[in-house]
């Protein structure tokens, strides 16, 4: 069974008590990335200008666009390191074939 941590962290200037099974510091850290969200939207004049029911859409629809840049960026570095693997393994096996040829090249010579 998993335990529940509760914290308490402020967003939007606005102390909520938060709960879930990571640990106390990841939920800090997911509530502050939230605050900053909110903080750099009210920077903005765009932002200040919208009603106040599509301000939280804005947000949501932000940090949606950044989790799915992030997926992207990670799906294409698994991608390059499958590729470097693929190369790794050609290079080793290349290697090991000229290892070889070398040491019957040696052994002929040592008749």
């Amino acid at each position: 069974m998993t335990k529940t941590h509760m914290v308490q962290v402020v967003i939007d200037g606005k102390i909520l008590t938060m709960g879930g099974s990571d640990d106390e510091g990841h939920i800090q850290k997911v509530a502050s990335y939230v605050n900053h969200m909110i903080q750099t939207m009210e920077d903005t004049d765009a932002y200040k200008a919208l009603p106040a029911d599509l301000k939280p859409i804005l947000i949501e629809l932000n940090i949606a666009d950044e989790l799915i840049a992030a997926q992207d960026t990670i799906a294409q570095l698994e991608n390059d390191l499958r590729l470097k693997e693929n190369e790794l393994s050609e290079l080793k096996q290349t290697l090991v074939e000229t290892q070889m040829k070398m040491e019957r090249t040696d052994g002929k010579r040592k008749r």
